[in-house]
């Protein structure tokens, strides 16, 4: 396998923990539509730190796999 191929993105990270965009979002306190835009844009998502707790805890992974999958795009 390439380095590539071993790289996570958010919305995998999301598809993994078995949660749907809309769960996300509501428990962020954003739309689905920020969600998709964090999923797919080449920008990096703006996250508070109470969201990146809640990522965390939601996707049940560490903060470096939360980093390295909002600087990877799907």
């Amino acid at each position: 396998m390439t380095e590539a191929s071993n790289q996570v993105t958010l919305m995998e990270l999301r598809n993994r923990a078995g949660l749907t965009r809309r769960q996300v979002a509501m428990e962020l306190g954003v739309t689905e539509k920020t969600i998709y835009v964090w999923e797919t844009s080449s920008n990096p998502p703006r996250l508070t730190v109470a969201q990146v707790q809640r990522l965390i805890e939601m996707l049940n992974c560490s903060m470096a796999e939360l980093v390295e999958a909002t600087e990877n795009r799907s």
